[in-house]
Order: structure tokens, then sequence, then C-alpha cells
């Protein structure tokens, strides 16, 4: 018994050896698309500008092909070419993003260089902001922030190199599919507008970052 309890210490300890773990950051250029949006022509491209974006991320390697984590990401862009309305108005537009992700990922073979297929999924904390101030004597002007949380999900395509033992370059690329992004008319608001006129709120993403193993 004593043998077969020793055989199973060993075993699980190399398993444990095997799982490693890694904590780091990185650094990320986005650029808002019209994916998913019905009228491409006032699609969330032409609303925002591009932007960056910080995170905080984590991995735990089941083995060599597969890996769970996380990440704890922030973004923020300005406004785009459609609110350039010099004739009627003066506009600030902000849009901030806060993303809470989890996230699982496949990597294709077992070297120094190792491209991968990922997904995450999680919540996106949407902090939308406009201040329109209208030209004209009329009460036109519309200020609001719009805050919420949505589900989402975001694909990766990437590579992992590795710079030595312990310290992993990840680079890839991510796109944000935010669920549940509509408009939403204010007919009550005196004047009536609509918030987030543009809808979908979808992102693409070129990354780069680095990854410290514990």
């Amino acid at each position: 018994m004593r043998i077969i309890f020793s055989l199973l210490f060993v075993t699980l300890l190399g398993h444990l050896q095997a799982q490693d773990y890694y904590l780091g950051g990185k650094i990320g250029y986005s650029f808002p698309t019209n994916i998913g949006n019905s009228d491409k022509e006032n699609g969330f491209a032409h609303y925002a500008a591009n932007g960056w974006q910080l995170a905080l991320t984590g991995k735990w390697f089941y083995n060599e092909s597969l890996s769970l984590g996380g990440d704890l990401g922030y973004q923020y862009q300005g406004k785009g070419d459609i609110w350039n309305v010099n004739n009627r108005g003066e506009v600030d537009a902000t849009y901030q993003t806060i993303r809470l992700l989890l996230n699982g990922t496949y990597y294709f073979n077992q070297s120094d260089a190792r491209p991968y297929l990922g997904v995450s999924f999680g919540a996106y904390y949407l902090i939308n902001t406009l201040n329109f101030k209208a030209n004209s004597i009329n009460n036109e002007s519309v200020a609001y922030t719009a805050k919420h949380w949505k589900p989402g999900v975001a694909p990766q395509l990437g590579i992992l190199i590795d710079l030595s033992r312990k310290t992993l370059l990840d680079i890839h690329v991510q796109m944000d599919i935010i669920a549940q992004m509509e408009a939403i008319y204010h007919p009550d608001a005196i004047p009536d507008y609509t918030e987030n006129p543009h809808e979908k709120q979808n992102q693409i993403s070129l990354n780069i970052g680095l990854l410290f193993g514990l």
C-alpha cells in the first residue's frame, strides 16, 4: 500500500510540475469595425476612432498544447469622423471599455514559436459618453453617459514565442464581438435622442505582450 501511495505521489508531483503558470501584461491597438451593423454607413467605425488598450493577463498550461487563462483590460477611444458637424455645433465623444475575460487556447506545435488559436469570453463594461453643444438657439444640445455590462466573445489568432525558459512573447490578433448592443431611442427626452446610434460596437485589435513564469 505504501508503494502504491508513493507512486501516486510521484505521478501527481510530475503532473503539477508540468502545469506552468504565467502572469504578465499586453498592449494593443484597436480598430472599430462595422461588422455586425445592418447599416454599414452608420456603423461603429464611423463613430469611434482607433484606440489603445492595456491588459493584465495570465495563463495556466494544462499541457503543451492547451492553456487556460484570463485578462483584465481597459480601452479608450475618441470620436470618429461622423461627429465632425461644425455646421451644427461641437461634439465630444469617448468610448471606454473594461474587459473581464476567460480564455482557452490551443497550440499547433510545441516548438519555441507556437502558433495558436484561442477564444475568450466574458463581460464588457461599456462607458460611452456624448456631449453635443448645438449652435442653434433652440434646445438641441444632447449630453449623456451610457454605462452597460454586455456579454461578449473574442476569438484570437497568434503566436507564442519562448524568449527564455520563463519568459514568453505573445503576439496576436483579436476580435471582440459584443452581444446585445443595440441603439436605444429616448423619445421623452428634450430634445429626443438615440443612445449609441452606431448599434454594434465590435473591435479588431493587434496585441503584443510578455508573460513571466511563476
